[in-house]
């Protein structure tokens, strides 16, 4: 995946800060589902993961 980055961008970044990147990625993609799952009170989401939030006794929702 870098190659191809790198390829369209034609620059290429060193190591570190690739990792630091692609982990920063990966954190606000978990964050953002949890985040999600948990504390949405949108009715489609929340109707859907009641039972699973209740489950977990840390979750309020009503």
């Amino acid at each position: 995946m870098e190659r191809t980055v790198a390829s369209w961008l034609g620059v290429s970044l060193p190591e570190e800060l690739s990792f630091f990147i692609k982990s920063g990625l990966f954190l606000f993609a978990s964050w953002s589902m949890l985040y999600v799952m948990l504390a949405v009170e949108y009715p489609a989401i929340h109707d859907t993961l009641h039972n699973f939030r209740h489950a977990l006794a840390v979750v309020p929702c009503h």
